[in-house]
């Protein structure tokens, strides 16, 4: 979690546990760590948790089950697609913000191209 981020702790939550979906360290079935548990973890309020939870209930990717905990019920592939409509809103609002600086569409490849190609 990056504390300093613009993206809400939430947010981020939500995040890494769909990437963890995508990469194969959550599966159809695992249950997630228990909202106190993440909550000490990554050191931020239980409600944060909760919220993050609640919300990828909402989006289908988890469930809620009493006495067990939330469990994963959306695969790798519906998790990509999710991800992939979630980054194409991203991108309008880049691609919008570009074309009225004036950019072209080439310029804007180099750049995501760039991007992608740094090391982390």
């Amino acid at each position: 979690m990056d504390l300093r981020s613009r993206t809400p702790i939430y947010e981020q939550i939500k995040r890494g546990i769909r990437e963890a979906i995508l990469r194969g360290k959550l599966n159809e079935g695992d249950t997630l760590p228990s909202i106190r548990d993440m909550a000490s973890s990554i050191r931020v309020n239980p409600n944060t948790v909760a919220r993050a939870y609640r919300e990828l209930e909402m989006e289908g990717i988890v469930m809620a089950h009493q006495g067990v905990g939330y469990i994963v019920i959306k695969d790798k592939e519906g998790i990509k697609e999710f991800m992939l409509e979630d980054l194409k809103k991203d991108f309008r609002e880049i691609v919008s913000k570009s074309r009225r600086a004036g950019f072209s569409l080439d310029e804007i490849v180099e750049v995501i191209s760039k991007i992608w190609n740094e090391k982390k």
